[in-house]
């Protein structure tokens, strides 16, 4: 009995030292994760692409990360810029994970981190969301300050937060409502956000449109229409693309051949409501077409820019004679902003050449042909042409 109790007490002993050395491996590895393997571990996971790209060795490094000390958490935060999308969700995980296990205060490194506009635009959004978790009244009362902050995902809980505000007081203060609403709208970036505050001003009689909001871009000259039967116009490279390629600018005096007889370039303009410019509608709605629409822009200066296009048909856009932007898809839904490429806009004039592809397509869901059209900035206020 009691070479029985002696050995029931060796093996608690044996897991008990088990135990500790595990706990003790573990607080060794996180204190060892140093400064240069966590960034190799970061590097890993900002490699992942869609199906599956460099997930065989994100999936270590991620494991690693989630070791890491609270008191890192600034430097997984720096790994945010510049990811694509499937290393940010990566990234989100491992963050979400080492703040949600850390036995450390967090708030006041995070509230550092979101507020310190030098830092990287996505790390800082997700600084303060964890801080939103963490201290939620102190991330509110930040937030209520960042309605023009150059962080997108801070902005947009500024905005919500305006609106929120706006809409708890919309049926007892309309007046203030409104003029809260206003201050929303000049600050919004995210499409979606900017819709909602339209449709809110509407309710309370405050018109504002779509158009005008988004600044879209509503007059155009078009020439259509031309061929595109089984789709061969996409990559057909008709004259005003090839004229628009070689000389940057396109003589709007020419006639060309269209898909039936002779074609010239027509003033066509864009709902003053929504901004859509609607093809079907110009063109007896038209099946197996290509249209081509052609504008100026006026600049005071060189600056960064986005074009932005919301198109449910196949489409390509020019600028300045260079191809910023093509996307051969046709009826798969449409939004404002669905498409997006970086361009330089350039001091004075930019001469902006679209095409736009409908097919042959006879279900009723097929029949629109139409666009939206803006010019913005890396953040996503439109901008106006400047005369």
């Amino acid at each position: 009995m009691k070479n029985s109790n002696s050995r029931h007490l060796h093996r608690i002993t044996h897991v008990w030292v088990m135990m500790l050395v595990i706990a003790a491996t573990s607080r060794l590895d996180a204190q060892s994760l140093d400064n240069a393997r966590i960034s190799t571990a970061l590097e890993s996971i900002r490699k992942v692409g869609r199906e599956g790209k460099g997930y065989s060795e994100a999936i270590p490094a991620a494991n690693q990360l989630r070791q890491s000390s609270a008191s890192k958490i600034d430097l997984l935060l720096n790994g945010m810029s510049d990811t694509n999308p499937v290393a940010e969700n990566w990234l989100r995980g491992v963050i979400f994970d080492v703040a949600r296990t850390s036995t450390e205060p967090l708030a006041d490194d995070l509230q550092s981190y979101a507020m310190d506009q030098s830092n990287n635009p996505k790390g800082r959004g997700l600084a303060m969301e964890l801080l939103q978790k963490e201290a939620p009244q102190t991330a509110n009362s930040l937030i209520a300050s960042c309605l023009n902050d150059p962080s997108l995902p801070i902005r947009e809980m500024a905005v919500e937060q305006a609106i929120t505000s706006a809409e708890g007081i919309s049926k007892q203060q309309p007046d203030e409502a409104i003029a809260e609403y206003r201050v929303a709208l000049a600050a919004a970036r995210h499409p979606r956000q900017l819709a909602r505050i339209i449709e809110a001003l509407g309710k309370l009689g405050e018109q504002v449109s779509t158009a005008k909001a988004f600044v879209l871009l509503t007059d155009w000259q078009s020439l259509a229409p031309m061929n595109n039967i089984d789709g061969v116009g996409f990559k057909m490279e008709y004259a005003p693309e090839s004229e628009f390629q070689t000389a940057g600018a396109i003589d709007l005096k020419t006639d060309h051949k269209g898909k039936v007889g002779k074609i010239n370039w027509q003033p066509i303009n864009g709902s003053p409501d929504s901004g859509e410019v609607d093809l079907a509608e110009a063109y007896n709605r038209e099946k197996g077409a290509i249209a081509y629409l052609f504008a100026e822009f006026e600049s005071d200066q060189d600056r960064p820019a986005q074009a932005r296009l919301g198109c449910i048909n196949a489409n390509k856009i020019w600028i300045n004679g260079k191809l910023v932007m093509q996307n051969q898809v046709y009826h798969s839904g449409s939004m404002i902003d669905q498409y997006i490429a970086d361009f330089p806009l350039k001091k004075g004039t930019n001469r902006i050449l679209l095409k736009i592809c409908q097919n042959e397509q006879e279900e009723s869901w097929a029949q629109d042909w139409k666009f939206q059209f803006r010019i913005t900035d890396s953040s996503g206020k439109g901008l106006a042409s400047k005369p």
